[in-house]
């Protein structure tokens, strides 16, 4: 089958298109997808440079965003046949712990992530347990799945749930052009919250005029952003921030959080240690909130959104699997606007 595969933890040159990897095997429990659309996830370069601590089982295949058709069922499979339209949660978790019976399976120590833990969708085909299945309605492309389980899900967790953004609230959003970004934006407008974004690139900070931002800010130009949202928000700061960046954000984001905000952390871009005064964290009321992906329920309710037209996806290049290299490089450059898809 075609793939994409890591030999060795490396740069874009460790990506080595193939036609010749072995189709996998699947389990009782899991069916065999054959992949249409995947894209490109920061977590993807991260994992190709070698992530600390994490050891891979070589050669490993990256990617996790997964849609495409049941090409094989196992056994035990009950609710999805072949032929079926289908997207993939990023997890599996699959453990009867507390954390399901809480309905945070997500979170289960037992998680796994396809593309770390497990082989991921740079390949034709993945084994995929029905427990991380998601039926894909018809008038939903494969391109426009294969946005949603990572960039989608983060955001719609960031916003729906962590953030429980509602109307009259401020969010504010470092890289609002990003996957998550773009996402992010239409939720908290469709809330009815104000949004203040950020970009770096004169296109990019059109794209979020376009998009309705309210406050829009370039990163690169060296103006004091905190100071700015400070002012237009008459010294209150904001309800709810997004943050992917990191250690570089983090006094920005503590100087701009309102009194009982939050600050969502769901990325590590400048680094992976900030130094936080623990004092003007509970002087504050400042809730400090780690997160990752979503829920496989939330992706549902993702899915339904997007099938609806009431939220879209922004696919900023389409490439195909063999050019995966170049697809990493354009991620790397941070030019383009929302996702890039891979066409398998």
């Amino acid at each position: 089958m075609k793939a994409v595969i890591l030999q060795e933890n490396g740069g874009i040159e460790k990506l080595i298109y193939t036609t010749e990897h072995p189709v996998p095997q699947i389990k009782a429990n899991e069916v065999l997808v054959n992949i249409k659309a995947t894209t490109i996830n920061r977590a993807d370069l991260v994992i190709r440079n070698g992530y600390p601590g994490l050891s891979l089982k070589f050669p490993h295949i990256l990617g996790g965003d997964i849609s495409g058709v049941v090409a094989k069922t196992g056994s035990d499979v009950k609710d999805f046949k072949e032929g079926d339209r289908v997207v993939v949660w990023s997890i599996v978790s699959e453990a009867p712990d507390e954390w399901a019976r809480k309905g945070k399976a997500g979170q289960s120590p037992s998680w796994q992530y396809f593309g770390m833990h497990r082989q991921g969708s740079y390949a034709e085909y993945t084994p995929v347990p029905e427990s991380s299945l998601i039926k894909l309605p018809d008038n939903v492309s494969f391109e426009e799945a294969a946005c949603l389980p990572v960039a989608g899900l983060t955001a719609y967790h960031a916003v729906m749930t962590v953030g429980d953004l509602n109307k009259g609230d401020t969010m504010f959003i470092w890289g609002g052009t990003s996957g998550v970004g773009t996402i992010a934006i239409q939720l908290a407008k469709a809330r009815g919250a104000e949004v203040f974004a950020t970009a770096g690139f004169e296109h990019k900070l059109k794209h979020l005029e376009q998009m309705g931002v309210d406050h829009i800010y370039n990163h690169r130009n060296g103006e004091s952003i905190d100071d700015k949202v400070l002012e237009e928000t008459k010294g209150h700061g904001i309800d709810v921030i997004v943050d992917y960046v990191g250690p570089e954000a983090f006094p920005k984001n503590f100087k701009m959080v309102k009194k009982g905000g939050k600050i969502l952390f769901c990325g590590i871009l400048t680094g992976r240690e900030a130094m936080v005064s623990l004092h003007q964290t509970y002087l504050r009321h400042i809730s400090l909130l780690g997160m990752y992906l979503g829920e496989k329920r939330e992706l549902e309710e993702l899915v339904k959104l997007i099938a609806s037209g009431n939220v879209k996806p922004h696919i900023g290049e389409t490439l195909e699997l063999k050019d995966a290299a170049k697809a990493h490089q354009l991620m790397a450059e941070g030019k383009v606007i929302g996702k890039i898809v891979l066409r398998v």
